[in-house]
């Protein structure tokens, strides 16, 4: 059997048990006109003349109980149709309970022979009233109708709403868009009834980007200014949080830096963790970016993983060339980066590799060697001439 037979089969199947349930609910209400008028005159005559209002109350709640069996009959069928996308689903089934709804309030209104027209034609003020009294539900279902036809919302977005009646933004995943109200899972876990009202008409709305399976969040987190950006960028990648993230330098002030993070996830209720994660790395990195720094002059030199920058100052009672040249013979890596009117300050750069506390008592120690030596040098030539001279 082809696709489009079994689907009309089952089309046909709902119709059919559609019209059974309105020709039950039509033999109900026969049955109830029977049966009360068969107690009232053989058991109660004294409440013939409430006949009517009994009927009519009875007939009222049939409609009712049978509207609402259709509804959540053809409900049911719309499920069950679009169960490969859910894309529309919400919207269709609000249509079908909206129509089904207006149905059965005219229904029971020309049961009980009211008419609203009449009513608001006769009072100005009723209609006054009745505006008012409905101006907010006919706001939240026109908000769910459009929210779910214009495809604004759909089942299993994850979005932010911004909304000035409230001042702060609310994240979370849409799990349900109702005739009235729209359910939201909260990152916190928590489940929030908004107004389609609210979240429409009086909100900003920010849905996320999806990438397969995984919806993106950004994120920005501020850095101090006193640390390259790219260091730390580079130190945070190798965190397992940022491994697979995108980080962007977003601005910078001089005193801060900001940077944008793209984070992915899977389930709204793991973005706490996961910015908490992120937040955590990011600040690692910048402490070790920090550490692998010297403080050269009034600023920072920066260092690469496996380089050490150490500073050592020297009178200048020694010849800054001489101390170089010494240092250079031993295999030293060293530069002279600063001079005031009694030190000399020199620059080594060390292998971080292994014990970097040996390492630097090693060289320095080898430094202060190579000084007193150069300074007994330097002593006994100014001796001799002294000598010479006198």
């Amino acid at each position: 059997m082809t696709g489009s037979k079994i689907k009309s089969k089952f089309y046909k199947k709902i119709m059919t048990r559609v019209m059974w349930r309105i020709i039950a609910g039509l033999t109900f209400v026969i049955l109830a006109g029977f049966l009360i008028d068969f107690l009232l005159r053989n058991y109660f005559p004294q409440y013939l003349p409430y006949e009517p209002v009994a009927n009519q109350i009875i007939r009222a709640i049939i409609a009712l109980v049978v509207g609402l069996w259709i509804a959540s009959l053809l409900v049911a069928y719309a499920e069950s149709r679009f169960a490969h996308t859910r894309k529309d689903l919400y919207g269709l089934t609000l249509l079908i309970r909206i129509t089904i709804y207006i149905v059965l309030l005219a229904i029971v209104l020309s049961i009980f022979h009211v008419s609203i027209a009449g009513i608001l034609a006769g009072s100005a003020v009723g209609g006054v009233v009745l505006g008012f009294a409905i101006h907010t539900f006919a706001s939240n279902l026109l908000n769910g109708i459009f929210a779910t036809s214009s495809g604004t919302l759909d089942y299993g977005d994850v979005v932010s709403v911004n909304s000035w009646i409230w001042n702060i933004a609310t994240t979370g995943k849409i799990i349900a868009i109702k005739t009235l109200f729209s359910k939201m899972l909260t990152q916190d876990g928590s489940v929030i009834n908004i107004p389609n009202s609210v979240l429409l008409g009086s909100s900003v709305l920010m849905v996320f980007a999806r990438e397969g399976d995984y919806y993106v969040y950004p994120v920005d987190t501020m850095v101090s200014a006193d640390v390259p950006m790219e260091l730390v960028i580079a130190e945070a990648k190798k965190a397992e949080a940022l491994r697979d993230v995108d980080v962007y330098i977003q601005s910078r002030n001089g005193l801060n830096n900001t940077l944008h993070m793209l984070l992915r996830f899977r389930e709204v209720t793991e973005i706490n963790a996961i910015i908490n994660a992120a937040n955590k790395a990011v600040d690692a990195a910048y402490w070790r970016a920090k550490n692998g720094m010297t403080l050269f002059g009034q600023s920072y030199i920066a260092g690469s993983e496996d380089v050490y920058n150490l500073l050592v100052s020297f009178p200048m009672d020694v010849e800054s060339g001489n101390i170089i040249t010494a240092a250079e013979a031993e295999h030293l890596d060293i530069y002279l980066v600063g001079k005031s009117n009694v030190m000399n300050t020199f620059l080594v750069k060390l292998c971080s590799s292994g014990a970097i506390e040996k390492h630097l008592s090693t060289v320095n120690l080898q430094l202060e060697t190579i000084y007193n030596k150069l300074k007994h040098v330097a002593e006994r030539k100014v001796a001799g001439i002294t000598e010479k001279s006198s």
